[in-house]
């Protein structure tokens, strides 16, 4: 499946077959797609850990 998805080539070593990654095309899906979603994900991230300190802290304050 992997070689399908062109995200490994194989090498032919005698009567064995090694696989190799192309970072090619996750280096393409990275750019085109994950970097474009990061700053918002980052943001989110940000608000997730704000939203559990605060809430261990209300946690704190009642115990």
């Amino acid at each position: 499946m992997l070689r399908e998805a062109d995200l490994v080539f194989v090498e032919p070593l005698g009567r064995k077959r090694v696989n190799h990654l192309d970072a090619v095309p996750i280096q393409q899906i990275h750019q085109h797609w994950v970097a474009h979603h990061e700053p918002n994900w980052a943001a989110a991230l940000v608000g997730l850990k704000l939203t559990v300190e605060s809430a261990g802290q209300e946690d704190e304050d009642v115990g």
